[in-house]
């Protein structure tokens, strides 16, 4: 370590969480990567919430810090790892390219064939159709032997057995069956578009394992302090998509199904979260949710009946609440619409979820909630009407 580091006196800040914390000294550092509170903490904060995390004194971790930084290596200046990264995206620009192209000229061959099969099908059906038209004629002047050509008695000859068969050994029978021909034609175009539709579900599954292990560096970037809450992919009603992990849009118009979409990670502490507003039609509820309740409902908004599996405000100016009933569909004077930012602030400790519309001078409203023992909560969104959208803020100060 630095002796200059080493040797020298800090003056440490007092923490700021009071109680049996007052007076305490912020002079550790927790260094675990899970911890939703890693950075300075004191001596009571490492009994109570980090005790099993990687702790060190703050004046070891500066010390340590300093020496690696000042006795390392840096082989590779910012401006190198820059252009490295801009190379690395180009590369991997140009493999998708050429993959692309390839994909366009497989597909181009496959649309080749398909109008190629449908020609030859159209014109064998044309061909039949003549061949049966003309066939009393060919029978009686084969029959009468009207011809001077042989060629032409071979080939007429030849265009009559093609649309015979002999189903019995020595029993020979005119098939012309255009709809034969049409029906093994539909059945193989089928079976063609199913393959297709695999082949599309594959490629969807192969595309999600190939940005699988760049998603991370995918994320946006927000405070350190702030929880990264997104969109969950698998927690939702299947008619909401999800764009940029904070974007969430409702496909279908809904009535009770089909209206439900968490946001994760799930709510284990007090802390705040912010959705705007970018599209409203009819219904939008912004709340918390108990994740087990919903998922046995599929989602669905039973919200008549107490034990619906969530606590909401709405933009029709009406609350909603899993477990009292005069919280449960009734007003409690919070209005919001489009371009509206809406704030809210969970309390765990006390069980209290406060809503507050940013543009608006009212003071927030509040709602109380439960949490079952066997269940966990997330914030959610409620949507009804089709293409409502609602964003999640990073900052919203």
């Amino acid at each position: 370590m630095s002796e200059d580091v080493k040797s020298k006196v800090m003056n440490y800040l007092n923490c700021p969480l009071g109680d049996m914390h007052e007076g305490e000294q912020l002079n550790f550092v927790c260094l675990e990567t899970t911890c939703k509170e890693i950075g300075l903490i004191c001596p009571i904060c490492r009994c109570q919430k980090h005790s099993k995390h990687k702790v060190i004194p703050l004046k070891t971790f500066l010390a340590d810090l300093y020496t690696n930084v000042n006795t390392k290596q840096n082989h590779n200046s910012l401006e190198t790892l820059l252009q490295q990264l801009d190379q690395v995206r180009l590369k991997m620009l140009q493999n998708l390219k050429d993959i692309v192209q390839k994909m366009v000229l497989q597909i181009k061959l496959l649309e080749d064939q398909i109008n190629l099969s449908h020609k030859n099908t159209k014109q064998r059906l044309l061909e039949q159709n003549q061949t049966q038209m003309n066939f009393p004629q060919l029978f009686h002047q084969i029959l009468n032997m009207q011809y001077v050509n042989p060629d032409l008695l071979k080939q007429d000859l030849r265009s009559m057995i093609e649309n015979v068969s002999q189903h019995q050994h020595g029993k020979i029978e005119i098939d012309f069956k255009p709809q034969k021909l049409f029906d093994s034609y539909q059945k193989a175009s089928q079976e063609a578009i199913n393959q297709l539709q695999i082949s599309f579900t594959t490629f969807k599954q192969s595309i999600s394992k190939i940005a699988k292990p760049i998603e991370k560096f995918t994320l946006p970037i927000i405070n350190h302090n702030q929880t990264n809450f997104i969109f969950s992919q698998t927690l939702k009603s299947t008619t909401i998509n999800i764009q940029d992990f904070k974007v969430a849009i409702q496909q279908v118009q809904q009535n009770n199904e089909n209206r439900f979409i968490l946001i994760e990670p799930q709510i284990q502490e007090s802390c705040k979260i912010a959705f705007k507003i970018q599209h409203l039609t009819n219904f939008i509820g912004l709340g918390i949710a108990l994740k087990n309740v919903l998922q046995g409902k599929n989602m669905r908004f039973d919200y008549q009946t107490l034990g619906h599996g969530s606590y909401m405000a709405s933009n029709n100016d009406h609350v909603w609440s899993h477990n009292k009933k005069e919280e449960n569909m009734v007003s409690k004077s919070l209005k919001f619409g489009v371009g509206d930012i809406v704030i809210l602030d969970l309390n765990l400790e006390n069980k209290i979820l406060k809503f507050k519309n940013k543009s608006s001078q009212n003071e927030p409203i509040s709602l109380t909630f439960d949490i079952p023992e066997n269940d966990e909560i997330h914030f959610c969104v409620n949507m009804c009407g089709v293409g409502e959208k609602v964003e999640i803020l990073d900052d919203w100060e």
